[in-house]
């Protein structure tokens, strides 16, 4: 932010870049700015542009920028890729800054219309937590914030610099996960004893049971009861038993998969009852998400 604002109204700017220009060997080169500036908010380095960056804190994420007012007078930047009409998207990775737009000055030009821009946040995969959106503008810019839509809205002109900053709490340091087939085929030795209350070699059956080979395992409803099953183990050994140590999702579905599901053990065998109106698309969308690795703080382990 300017700490030094310099209020100039339109008469006086007029007259102070008339005079800039009128003492230039050559009128046609843009006059230096006449506010007072921070050089810490001139974001290119540049006298003689305004900017639009967006910043990133916490975790990565992709956004949205649609442009109006006087868009069409400066240049976007930064390699952000067209939306439709005056939207563009963009990622940012944690502690990213980006500058999207800069708008040149024009000489002889007094008081530029402002740009307008509002930028929003797409929530990132994984429910990672949004803390808050803040925007800084210079000289009195407006700007305004919407948590709710986690977007920013500011305007800068020819002169001034604007920036939106978001914020999302960072994941914590965790563990990672393996899939199911992993647990199947390689990572059968590390399956943990007592997870839902099975032994270790029968948990062995059911990873180890498809449609076309059951083995010992039966299942009631479709095959995927069995997958819904084999998602809710290879996430509990991913969790280490710990069925409240997962992302707030994970968590939820984890509740409600054991709510949904129950087993039984008859000759050497594993039974799998899933309960009438149990998500069992939904569950199996999370918890294999999640077994996968695309959860933020959760990355999918080494093999």
């Amino acid at each position: 932010m300017n700490t030094n604002r310099l209020a100039v109204s339109a008469a006086g700017m007029a007259l102070a870049l008339a005079g800039a220009i009128a003492c230039s060997p050559d009128s046609t080169t843009a006059p230096a700015r006449v506010n007072a500036r921070n050089v810490v908010f001139d974001l290119t380095g540049n006298a003689n542009a305004g900017s639009l960056e967006v910043c990133k804190n916490g975790t990565a994420a992709t956004f949205t920028v649609t442009f109006g007012g006087n868009f069409n007078a400066g240049q976007i930047a930064g390699g952000i890729t067209p939306a439709g009409g005056t939207s563009y998207t963009f990622p940012l990775t944690a502690g990213q800054c980006l500058i999207v737009y800069n708008r040149p000055v024009v000489a002889g030009v007094s008081l530029d219309p402002n740009v307008t821009a509002t930028v929003v946040e797409t929530a990132p995969v994984g429910g990672i937590t949004f803390v808050s959106v803040t925007t800084l503008t210079e000289s009195g810019n407006p700007s305004s914030t919407n948590p709710a839509a986690r977007s920013g809205t500011v305007a800068w002109n020819m002169f001034h610099d604007a920036r939106v900053t978001f914020v999302n709490a960072p994941p914590p340091p965790t563990g990672c996960t393996f899939t199911k087939g992993w647990y199947r085929n390689n990572g059968s030795n590390t399956i943990i004893a007592l997870a839902d209350g099975l032994t270790k070699s029968q948990q062995q059956q059911v990873f180890d049971a498809t449609p076309g080979q059951p083995g010992l395992v039966t299942w009631n409803g479709g095959n995927n009861n069995l997958n819904l099953y084999q998602q809710l183990l290879a996430a509990i050994n991913n969790l280490g038993g710990n069925l409240t140590a997962g992302p707030a999702a994970v968590d939820v579905a984890v509740a409600a998969a054991l709510a949904g599901t129950s087993v039984t053990t008859l000759n050497g065998g594993v039974q799998i009852t899933v309960a009438a109106g149990t998500d069992v698309s939904g569950l199996i969308d999370v918890l294999s998400d999640f077994n996968e690795g695309t959860f933020a703080g959760w990355p999918h382990c080494a093999d």
